[in-house]
C-alpha cells in the first residue's frame, strides 16, 4: 500500500461561533492513526469563533488557529492556511459542516494514490418541510459534477490536492466573486491532475436556511458562471445558447403560480430564478453575453 501523506485539514471560517464546534467534534471522533492537523483560517470574525476554535486544543492536539483577516473570502483564507500548512496534502472542509465517521480515512486513503479528490456531501437535512433542507432536494455537490461538456468540478466543503499541485497552480482564485470551487477545479485539471471521487468520504452539508439567504447564494453562483465563463472561454468552455436561456426565463414565469403551494416549489422556484438574474447581472458586469 502506498504510503499515508501528512494531511493538513484546512477550515476557513468567518463568524461560524455556532457551528464550528460541531465540525472540530467530528473531526476529533475521526478514526485514523497517520499524521494530520488542522488550521483554521478566521476570516475576520466578529464573533468568538477563534476561542470556539481554540477550546479544541486538548482533543485536537495538532489544531492551529491563523488569521486570515487582511482579505475578505473564503479563497484567501483557504490560501493563507494553506501557506501555514506543514502537511504535503491539503484537505478542505467548511465550519458549518460535518465529517461523518469514516471521513479522515478515506480521504487519507485516496490521496496516497492520487494528486486531487472529492468526497461526497449531501444535504443534513433532507425534509422539505425543514426550514434547514434549503432548496428540499440533495444538495448538486453530491457527485463530482460533469460541466456541460467542460471538466468536472466539486465543492471546496469536502475537497482534497497535494500540497505540491495547489502551489502548482497557485492556490484559490481570489479575485472570484463565487465559484471559486468551480475554477479552483478546473484550474487543477487544466493543469493535466483528473479530479476523482472518494465515495467513503461523506461530509453532511447545511443547507440555506431562508429564501433570502438561498437567492443570495444562487445569485452568487450566476454571477460566477459568466466569470467562469470569462476566464476559461479560451480553454473552450462552451458558451450557453440563448434561446435555452429565452425557453428557460419563460420557464420561470410561467411556473411561478405553481411553485408557491409547497415548500419544495418555491425553494427551486426561488434558486433558479437567482441564478437566472446572477447571470444576467455577470453579463452586464463581464461586460459579455453569457445568458
Amino acid at each position: 500500500m502506498p504510503e499515508s501523506p501528512y494531511l493538513s485539514v484546512i477550515i476557513p471560517a468567518r463568524n461560524a461561533a455556532t457551528t464550528i464546534g460541531t465540525q472540530l467534534e467530528a473531526l476529533a471522533g475521526q478514526q485514523w492513526q497517520g499524521r494530520w492537523e488542522v488550521i483554521v483560517a478566521d476570516n475576520g470574525s466578529r464573533d468568538d469563533t477563534v476561542a470556539r476554535a481554540e477550546a479544541w486544543r486538548d482533543r485536537l492536539p495538532e489544531l492551529r488557529v491563523v488569521d486570515a483577516s487582511s482579505v475578505r473570502g473564503g479563497s484567501h483564507a483557504r490560501n493563507v492556511a494553506a501557506e501555514n500548512a506543514s502537511g504535503d496534502y491539503l484537505l478542505f472542509l467548511d465550519a458549518d459542516d460535518v465529517a461523518e465517521p469514516g471521513w479522515l480515512a478515506a480521504m487519507a486513503a485516496a490521496a496516497a494514490e492520487h494528486s486531487f479528490i472529492a468526497g461526497v456531501s449531501t444535504a443534513s437535512h433532507e425534509s422539505a418541510s425543514d426550514p434547514r433542507a434549503g432548496m428540499g432536494r440533495t444538495t448538486r455537490w453530491s457527485a463530482i459534477l460533469p460541466s456541460k461538456g467542460f471538466l468536472d468540478a466539486a465543492a471546496t466543503n469536502n475537497l482534497g490536492v497535494s500540497a505540491k499541485v495547489f502551489d502548482e497552480v497557485g492556490g484559490f482564485r481570489e479575485s472570484m466573486l463565487a465559484s471559486m470551487d468551480t475554477a479552483f477545479c478546473w484550474d487543477v485539471q487544466l493543469r493535466g491532475h483528473p479530479l476523482v471521487r472518494v465515495d467513503g468520504a461523506h461530509v453532511s452539508y447545511l443547507m440555506r436556511t431562508s429564501l433570502r439567504e438561498l437567492w443570495r447564494q444562487q445569485y452568487r453562483w450566476g454571477i460566477g458562471s459568466v466569470q467562469l465563463y470569462v476566464l476559461f472561454r479560451e480553454h473552450g468552455i462552451p458558451r450557453s445558447s440563448s434561446a435555452g436561456a429565452i425557453v428557460r426565463v419563460l420557464g420561470l414565469v410561467a411556473m411561478a403560480p405553481f411553485s408557491i403551494w409547497s415548500v419544495d416549489g418555491r425553494r427551486d422556484w426561488v434558486g433558479r430564478a437567482a441564478r437566472r438574474a446572477g447571470r444576467i447581472a455577470g453579463s452586464i458586469r463581464f461586460r459579455v453575453f453569457e445568458p
